[in-house]
Order: structure tokens, then sequence, then C-alpha cells
């Protein structure tokens, strides 16, 4: 498994794993299929995808966007347009779309970049998502750093933000506790489900 700058034609089918730097989209993805993921020293670091064979289809683990330390605002730039490149042209390859998300930080996130009167970035992304993919799954991570009583309610607010952003596609959200593996199993259902209905052979997951 190695970083990927895209050259030449493929066809495998394309799971995306999809999130803004630090989300614990690594942590989603060691969980599943147990295999270490490439991450660099600092947050935004790792500027091209990895691509993770899994038998019948392929993991494309894209480089978190976002916040990006230590970058340039060109260097920021050139990442952002080519995650959208590749995403466009994998588009008649990809089965499904994973969007991971800081729950514990969503709504402040949220509010801090529409009170610029920008779009929040996770929300133009899920957008994005629905355009170019089949389907779409949000993996709401990192509930542990809620107190319980308030996982609901941020979730409901998570719910409401991508509905109002893709009113024609119901969200689907998982929530998750990666480093322990809670909800995972979910998500690892989810992709079987999907992987059997285009006649694809599961993995065998690493999960037990």
């Amino acid at each position: 498994m190695k970083e990927h700058d895209p050259t030449g034609e493929e066809t495998a089918a394309l799971i995306v794993f999809a999130g803004r730097s630090n989300v614990g989209k690594s942590s989603i993805i060691r969980a599943l299929t147990g295999k270490k993921v490439i991450v660099g020293k600092r947050p935004g670091s790792t500027r091209w995808e990895q691509m993770i064979e899994m038998g019948s289809f392929t993991i494309a683990d894209i480089p978190g966007f976002g916040f990006m330390a230590g970058q340039s605002k060109t260097k920021i730039e050139e990442t952002k347009k080519h995650i959208i490149q590749s995403l466009e042209n994998w588009s008649n390859r990809i089965l499904l779309s994973v969007l991971i998300i800081d729950i514990s930080l969503f709504r402040v996130l949220h509010d801090r970049w529409s009170a610029r009167g920008e779009i929040p970035v996770d929300v133009e992304f899920f957008s994005f998502l629905c355009e170019i993919s089949p389907r779409v799954v949000v993996v709401a991570n990192k509930a542990d750093k809620l107190k319980g009583s308030h996982v609901q309610s941020e979730l409901d607010f998570l719910v409401h933000k991508l509905r109002e952003s893709v009113i024609d596609r119901e969200p689907t959200v998982i929530v998750t506790n990666a480093l322990k593996k809670k909800g995972v199993f979910l998500l690892k259902d989810l992709i079987d489900e999907i992987l059997k209905e285009e006649g694809l052979e599961p993995p065998r997951w690493a999960l037990t």
C-alpha cells in the first residue's frame, strides 16, 4: 500500500474514504482492514490518495482536506484540485463514498464557517460526493468525545444540515468510535451488502 499519483486507466470498483484531516479516517480503515495507512507527520501533509487492494474492489483513501498544517495556500489549492479531479475521473467506478466527520466538532466548525458566510467544508463535500457517487454514507466518528446525553442532539444537528444541503437524498449516518471499533461493524455490514448487490465477493475483514 502506498501513496498513489494516478496514471493510466484502471477499472476496479472503488470504495472511497474521505474526510477532513484528523477525523479518524485512518483509524476507521485500519479497524476494517487491519492494514496500516500511511499518515503524514502533520495534518494535511499527505497529498496523494492511497489505494488498498481488497480483492473484488479497491479502497481509495483520499488526502484529508480542510486544515493543512504548514502548507502554503498554493499547495492547499493544488491538493483540493487533485482530490476533486480524481473523484470526477473515478465517478463511473465508485460503488460507495464514505465521508468521515468528527461529530464532536461538527457543530462548532459548521457555525464558524456559516458565520463567515461560507459553506462548511464537511457539508460542501457531502454535496459533491452525492453528485458523483451512487451511494454515500457519513460516519460520525469520535462520538466518545461527547457527553452521552449530547450524542443524539449532535447527531440530529448533523443529519438536519446534511438534509438541507441535499434535499433529494436521505443521509445515511453511522455513529462510531473508531479506536474502540464501536459502530465499525455496522459500516462493514453495509459495505458487504452493497458488494453483494453488485455481485462482488466481500473480503475477509480484520474485525473480530
